[in-house]
């Protein structure tokens, strides 16, 4: 009996192992809805998942066709660069931001992973859009900045202390009438001791010298 033709043999169980995983990995990276892609060492990307196009506008063809730093936010290209020369030398990105241009002109801020293979001179790279996140921490920022000045306006109406022009008596939070002295024991600790002052001495003893009508 002759043996069946080579080519018409059935694929070996590793081949087809091999060929299924690759078709999971190939889904894997189109579906993603985060940004994969993989970067060469000349700061070009070679290969990008739609994700990409769907976040930042542009297409993976207008992506690929200029070095990528070209679409990082300026004020974040240098420490990017420096970022990336670390991962080409053997180190890794770690939940590493920057701000990405979209087509429209605006700018997203991604989060980034990545790790170098040195032999094929790539870096593979997740990358997540966490514009959202990071708009909803300046709004608390802003938020908790705005109560501080609140608070601090609060603290400043309370020192300011009704007191009667006539009797110099001060007006507490129950709306009752207490000499200065009186206030200020209740609410600190402060003790006073009596005295007289150069001023009112003098007017004390003219007034005291004085003669008296009618003598």
């Amino acid at each position: 009996m002759e043996s069946a033709p080579l080519d018409a043999r059935e694929p070996a169980p590793a081949d087809a192992e091999a060929a299924a995983l690759g078709e999971i990995e190939e889904s894997f990276f189109s579906v993603s809805i985060d940004m994969l892609c993989c970067l060469d060492f000349n700061g070009y990307f070679k290969r990008l998942n739609p994700a990409w196009e769907q976040t930042l506008g542009f297409t993976r063809k207008e992506l690929m066709s200029r070095p990528f730093i070209e679409f990082v936010h300026p004020d974040d290209r240098e420490r990017t660069l420096n970022q990336n020369a670390l991962v080409r030398t053997g180190g890794k990105a770690l939940s590493f931001e920057n701000r990405y241009l979209c087509k429209d002109g605006s700018f997203k801020w991604f989060r980034w992973n990545a790790a170098p293979d040195p032999d094929s001179k790539v870096i593979y790279s997740v990358a997540r859009d966490v514009t959202a996140s990071k708009q909803a921490d300046e709004e608390r920022e802003r938020l908790v900045g705005e109560l501080q000045a609140a608070l601090a306006e609060v603290r400043r109406l309370r020192e300011i202390l009704p007191i009667c022009s006539y009797c110099r008596r001060i007006r507490d939070d129950d709306n009752h009438w207490d000499t200065v002295e009186g206030y200020i024991s209740r609410h600190t600790s402060t003790m006073f001791s009596h005295g007289i002052c150069p001023d009112c001495l003098g007017k004390f003893e003219a007034e005291a010298e004085a003669p008296k009508e009618g003598r």
